[in-house]
């Protein structure tokens, strides 16, 4: 066990298999808190858009959440937001909880997301990143340009965040 930092708290610091335990559900309209919660450290580091708690709660529809049901816990250990535009979804505030990093939750989170996009009909998954889009072209997302994206994605995009945009098509798999 070690000790974290920030809250003070004793954080297992042993390793476990990639998403041991963990599932995905739509998110109720009670992990508003949470959400934001876990998603504050990413905002605070300009990774995120910072929302508040009724922010979340006013888009809850849109949130797919990981649950970590490893030893007993159900804590909420990730999500991601979706949002339907003509022929894509867009993924936003995709996130996972400090303490639950390197386990695959995010992949897993993506896994579910690519599923829904699918059964939608959709053809590409659309993410944005401030910060370089490692992430997102490892697991098969190609960088494009912003001006080629739906204008519904446009307006959703803040004006200035010189965020770089990155598509997953799903013809292609």
């Amino acid at each position: 066990m070690l000790r974290d930092r920030q809250a003070g708290t004793r954080v297992d610091a042993r390793p476990r298999p990639a998403g041991t335990g963990v599932s995905v559900r739509p998110a109720h309209p009670g992990d508003a808190g949470e959400l934001a919660r876990i998603s504050a450290p990413f905002a605070a580091a300009d990774r995120l858009l910072r929302r508040s708690p009724d922010t979340f709660a006013r888009h809850i529809g849109d949130f797919l959440v990981a649950v970590d049901g490893s030893a007993g816990e159900k804590n909420i250990a990730g999500c991601l937001g979706l949002l339907p535009v003509p022929h894509c979804l867009v993924i936003y505030n995709l996130c996972v909880a400090q303490d639950s990093q390197g386990r695959g939750i995010g992949r897993i989170l993506l896994r579910h997301a690519v599923r829904q996009a699918a059964d939608a009909g959709c053809t590409a998954i659309l993410a944005a990143s401030k910060h370089g889009g490692a992430w997102f072209t490892r697991h098969g997302f190609q960088e494009v340009d912003p001006d080629s994206a739906p204008e519904e994605w446009r307006r959703l995009s803040p004006a200035g965040r010189k965020s770089s945009l990155y598509c997953l098509r799903l013809d292609d798999r």
